[in-house]
């Protein structure tokens, strides 16, 4: 199995337990990829492309993403011509054990944007 796989079992897992778990939790795309949304609006998303397997966690910009402490932080460049999109990090594969406590920090932050 390779570190991809073992990445997405772990999203897997993650996505139907947010969603059994908490209202308004749905699953849904980021572009092409899997995704959990809340009120309609994605705040988590699985990566498997630029160059990197991860979680895609919106925080917003002027979260203080060093106090995280994870391995490795790099923030969404989904776009060759575009700056990197600051609100949102992703987290690689290396930090799976954080992913959960993520989720949850990007839920938290979703619904207190969508009151």
């Amino acid at each position: 199995m390779t570190d991809i796989d073992r990445a997405r079992q772990v999203w897997h897992a993650l996505s139907d337990q947010m969603a059994d778990e908490f209202k308004g939790v749905e699953r849904g795309k980021m572009m092409s990829a899997d995704a959990l949304t809340y009120a309609g609006q994605v705040f988590v998303f699985f990566s498997t492309k630029g160059g990197g397997t991860g979680l895609g966690c919106r925080l917003g910009r002027d979260y203080p993403f060093d106090q995280l402490k994870l391995s490795q932080i790099r923030h969404l460049a989904p776009f060759k011509t575009k700056p990197p999109m600051k609100d949102w990090i992703l987290v690689d594969y290396c930090d799976a054990d954080r992913w959960h406590e993520l989720v949850r920090i990007a839920l938290e932050i979703a619904q207190q944007n969508g009151k």
